[in-house]
Formats: C-alpha cells, structure tokens, sequence
C-alpha cells in the first residue's frame, strides 16, 4: 500500500488551470521540442494536447509555448520563459507535498508491534 497526490491548480473562481496531465505534457514538448512530439509521448493526441495549452494560456494570461513553423528541420515548440517558471513552481509544490503524505502515511499506517 501506498499514497498517491493528485495536485492541481485552479483560478479563485474555481476554473481548471494545470494539474498532471499538462505538467506531463509541458515537459515532454520541453524535452522533445515539439507539441505534437510530446503529445505522442505521453499518449494523448495533437488536438487535445493543443487544446489543454491553448485554455491554459487562456486563463493564465500568458503564453506556455513559443512555436516555431517549417524550415528544413521542420517546426517545433520551447516553453516561454513563463512556463519553464511555472512547471518549476509547480513541482516544488508536488515534491512538498508529496514528503508530507508520505510522512503522514508513514505516521498513520506504521506496523504495530
């Protein structure tokens, strides 16, 4: 048995802004430089992936992606300065989190002798 957290961030009105699934996608696009590419890797599909940026962005009010379009290497995708700050942000919250679970976890469910 084990514990699992789930983290994610929303507006004060409530509204979705990043969780999992877009930090996943956000740092498959940064190692792999490109949006479909990083779509692929962690299994969701271009559109979608598409999508969650673009609400994202949205209701953040900045941009998660710098894209770059054709050319003999093709195009491709880097995080803005912005999101490199916010995946960065957002997993110090994670890490945190998940040492306090685990301690609690550790506390609440240790063998009794």
């Amino acid at each position: 048995m084990r514990p699992r957290v789930k983290f994610w961030l929303e507006t004060p009105a409530g509204e979705y802004l990043m969780g999992p699934g877009l930090y996943r996608l956000l740092r498959a696009v940064a190692e792999h430089s490109s949006l479909k590419e990083g779509a692929r890797r962690i299994g969701v599909s271009y559109r979608k992936a598409w999508e969650q940026v673009r609400e994202a962005e949205a209701r953040l009010g900045f941009a998660l992606l710098r894209k770059h379009s054709g050319g003999e290497s093709g195009g491709g995708s880097e995080l803005t300065p912005e999101a490199q700050a916010l995946l960065g942000r957002y997993a110090k919250v994670v890490e945190g989190l998940e040492r306090v679970v685990r301690e609690q976890f550790a506390q609440a469910f240790e063998p009794v002798e």
